[in-house]
């Protein structure tokens, strides 16, 4: 007779329980393409985006909190709609081939016949939001010429990001948008110097 009494019970907890669950919710990166560089390159220049590389704790669609500079926050309710390197890509795409003037931005691999004018690849250090309200974005980047080695730097960003997720992948995309145009225009100036 207990079983009978209390099973009304555990059915009616598991209902509320399965009503009161939020949506998981998703989201994604964007990039502002801007104006044109000052100095654009010959439309049929070929830009390879890639390798990109994300540490272990980006690759997985939680978007990540740092609580403290030990400990990490998976947030199972808001997740990215694609996968973070992939959105990363794709944006940058847009914005560089936009602001480069250009029409051929290919994503690493691209066929072995594939001929590439410039190739920017790098190594994504940070991408998640600091238990402060920081969004944070770093990234170790390398350009070349053809087959040359030319540049290769650091970029970081801190944004303020407000309240709730959204504000906080509104803040980390304004870091992306400051990335495309620190690539935009080391590339555009690389492709202005004369040759050796």
């Amino acid at each position: 007779m207990k079983h009978i009494i209390y099973l009304p019970m555990l059915l009616s907890a598991l209902l509320l329980t399965a009503c009161s669950s939020k949506p998981i919710q998703f989201y994604m990166l964007s990039a502002e393409t801007g104006a044109p560089s000052a100095t654009v390159l010959p439309a049929d220049t070929v830009l390879g985006l890639g390798p990109i590389h994300l540490p272990a704790y980006l690759d997985r669609p939680q978007l990540i909190t740092a609580l403290s500079e030990h400990q990490y926050q998976l947030d199972d309710q808001n997740r990215w709609a694609e996968r973070l390197d992939d959105n990363i890509a794709r944006v940058l795409r847009l914005s560089l081939a936009k602001q480069l003037g250009i029409e051929q931005v290919v994503r690493y691999p691209w066929a072995p016949r594939q001929a590439i004018d410039y190739q920017v690849s790098f190594d994504i250090l940070e991408l998640h939001q600091t238990a402060s309200g920081q969004s944070r974005f770093s990234v170790q980047w390398q350009l070349k010429k053809a087959d040359e080695a030319v540049i290769g730097k650091r970029f970081e960003c801190s944004e303020a990001a407000g309240k709730g997720t959204e504000a906080s992948v509104a803040a980390q995309s304004r870091c992306l948008t400051r990335f495309s145009i620190e690539l935009a225009n080391e590339i555009a100036g690389l492709g202005s110097r004369p040759r050796r």
